[in-house]
């Protein structure tokens, strides 16, 4: 279990679709009925886990030992941060580092379109409509910094104005 946020909120495991993350303090016992109910999952659904994507983390847990979890679970060892999703687990959100997959979305997004041939309607509304939309995922994890979004606004009127 992990606490999260001011309240301490303990969650175990988060789930999107097929999609799972397991929290827990490693004890050889769990990962063995860890193993067990995965192979369980299997039976009952026929659908089957893809251990290519599957991977085991570590916070604490020194390099043999995760390597021995990861070899039980037929997993990778993935270092932090990680990516569940698409957002970054363990992040800083408050860090600029944090949002530049974001900032370097907008980024390309921008420098794809040729200025010279979109008029300024054109180039206002592939803005409002695309580049707005952009961060929209990660803000359903992570707060904005400030600085983070006056960047945005700062790339955006530059393709805006044209400005290089």
């Amino acid at each position: 279990m992990v606490k999260i946020g001011a309240n301490e909120v303990l969650v175990s495991h988060l789930q999107f679709g097929e999609n799972t993350i397991i929290f827990y303090e490693v004890e050889l016992e769990q990962l063995v009925y860890t193993k067990r109910i995965l192979k369980c999952f299997e039976v009952m659904s026929g659908l089957r886990i893809n251990y290519a994507k599957s991977v085991v983390c570590e916070v604490g847990v020194n390099e043999d030992e995760l390597a021995m979890y990861a070899d039980l679970l037929n997993y990778k060892i993935q270092g932090l941060p990680l990516k569940f999703l698409g957002l970054p687990v363990e992040a800083n959100p408050g860090g600029k580092s944090t949002w530049k997959p974001v900032l370097d979305s907008v980024s390309s997004k921008l420098a794809g379109w040729k200025r010279r041939l979109l008029s300024f309607v054109g180039r206002l509304t592939l803005i409002k409509s695309v580049v707005t939309s952009l961060p929209i995922y990660y803000l359903s994890l992570f707060k904005m910094p400030s600085g983070v979004a006056k960047e945005i606004e700062k790339m955006k009127a530059a393709s805006l104005w044209g400005w290089e």
